[in-house]
């Protein structure tokens, strides 16, 4: 009789997709595996597309209600090509915060991707966020623009002087065929105690001097910000978090970067 039980109990768990043996738990069954790779695939290039209109958002975390309407939001306007979630999609890092978050913005009807937060690097994060979206920097070239999605998250590294990784990012921003503007995008910015405070004048320096970089796109602070930097005023832009119900419709034409808040 027992024995007949504990087999019946394995196959119970077993066929059981939510059970999970730990909070710490990096990825189940039911996770989404390598979002940023699929979604970008979804988007192509835009080699045709001569205005390139996406959406700015970030720290998602204990907000799942507010992605539930976001997504809606988004979804009623016209002509959007993705959506960009600069980071703490997570609150502690943990698998299931990451779970409920993608699974809402699924909803969406252009495609997604994201970089990661401090707080998504806390506890097992930096696992979950690898296995579920991908790598911590990559880039992609949409319209002809590139996008330099990176690590600003200092203070999770101690302060190591390697976050951001500059000799990655340097690279990524050198002149190349067929891209005419730069657009770099991470979740903490350089005037913020979160970003290593060693790398604070290399990183805006590598902005300012990159010829064709239209802005450098950031969340964390919770709250809209513009600063410029440099000669040529770059502009450093960071979004409301989700919690605030707002978000950033950006478009860029004829490298000509413009920019408008919108409400949910």
């Amino acid at each position: 009789m027992r024995l007949s039980f504990f087999l019946f109990l394995c196959l119970v768990l077993a066929g059981c997709n939510h059970f999970e043996f730990s909070p710490n738990q990096a990825f189940d069954r039911n996770s989404f595996r390598d979002i940023n790779n699929r979604n970008l695939k979804k988007l192509g290039s835009g080699a045709t597309d001569d205005t390139v209109r996406f959406v700015l958002t970030g720290d998602s975390q204990k907000s799942r209600d507010e992605t539930v309407a976001f997504c809606k939001a988004v979804n009623a306007l016209p002509g959007i090509d993705f959506v960009l979630l600069a980071g703490d999609i997570s609150e502690f890092g943990v698998l299931k915060e990451m779970e409920w978050i993608s699974r809402a913005l699924e909803d969406l009807n252009p495609p997604y991707v994201a970089v990661v937060g401090n707080h998504d690097l806390v506890a097992r994060g930096k696992d979950v966020f690898l296995n579920m979206f991908g790598e911590l920097n990559y880039s992609f070239t949409y319209g002809g623009i590139k996008f330099v999605c990176h690590d600003t998250n200092g203070r999770e590294y101690q302060f190591n002087g390697q976050t951001p990784d500059m000799q990655w990012l340097q690279h990524q921003l050198k002149p190349e065929n067929g891209v005419t503007g730069y657009i770099a995008i991470s979740h903490v910015p350089p005037n913020n105690p979160d970003f290593d405070p060693g790398l604070i004048k290399p990183y805006t320096d590598t902005m300012v001097q990159t010829p064709g970089l239209l802005a450098s796109l950031h969340a964390h602070t919770h709250q809209f910000e513009e600063y410029f930097a440099g000669d040529r005023k770059v502009p450093f832009i960071i979004t409301s978090a989700m919690a605030d119900s707002e978000f950033l419709v950006i478009e860029v034409v004829n490298n000509n970067l413009t920019y408008k808040r919108v409400s949910f």
